[in-house]
């Protein structure tokens, strides 16, 4: 967990979009793709909190004038970055921007941010982030002890088991749709980021 107020925004040219909405006081991202930019997952923090603002955020959640106050509960940042080596050896993250172009085979690192502007401490926030269908899980998941689904609903402890050409093994990374952490005690302005790597089908 790490305290941050600022974050570079590598999707500036998306700024018109409305890019989160509430419904019934959670966060939700509503993916952007075009043909230029990178697949943003679809990020969803709930909050565990007897905060008063949280208590009323399902009861106003459709109610258009208080959705600006809802929606500060979380400040939510995603951001993308092409994984490459430079001419020493080392390993690079370059940040994707509407002007990447993306080819099959790219490793992309996904790393979201969500701050608490809540009046409170944050007992427990739950994050979720769905894997875009244009690419599919590698790896690369943190923090540790991560959740995971095939079918963006139902979530396990990673790595999932299952039913694989007959026989009771590890499902492929492949075959994830989301992950999810359960992150405990955030306070105010704290900010916690998750991550996960993934490759471009």
């Amino acid at each position: 967990m790490k305290k941050s107020n600022h974050f570079a925004n590598p999707f500036a040219a998306w700024g018109g979009h409305r890019l989160f909405h509430v419904v019934a006081g959670t966060l939700v991202g509503a993916m952007v793709v075009t043909q230029a930019s990178a697949m943003l997952p679809t990020p969803e923090p709930a909050l565990d909190n007897s905060s008063a603002a949280l208590q009323t955020a399902a009861l106003n959640a459709n109610n258009p004038s208080n959705a600006n106050s809802n929606a500060q509960a979380v400040n939510t940042k995603i951001t993308a970055s092409l994984v490459g080596v430079d001419a020493n050896g080392n390993e690079t993250l370059v940040p994707v921007t509407a002007e990447t172009r993306l080819q099959s085979g790219n490793i992309l690192e996904y790393q979201g941010y969500f701050t608490n502007t809540n009046a409170d401490r944050v007992r427990k926030m739950t994050v979720t982030m769905s894997i875009p269908e244009q690419v599919e899980l590698l790896g690369g998941v943190m923090p540790d002890f991560p959740y995971g689904s095939v079918d963006g609903n139902s979530f396990s402890r990673m790595p999932l088991r299952g039913n694989v050409n007959g026989q009771n093994q590890e499902i492929p990374l492949g075959y994830y749709k989301a992950v999810r952490w359960d992150i405990e005690g955030v306070g105010l302005n704290d900010t916690v980021m998750v991550q996960y790597r993934a490759k471009v089908k």
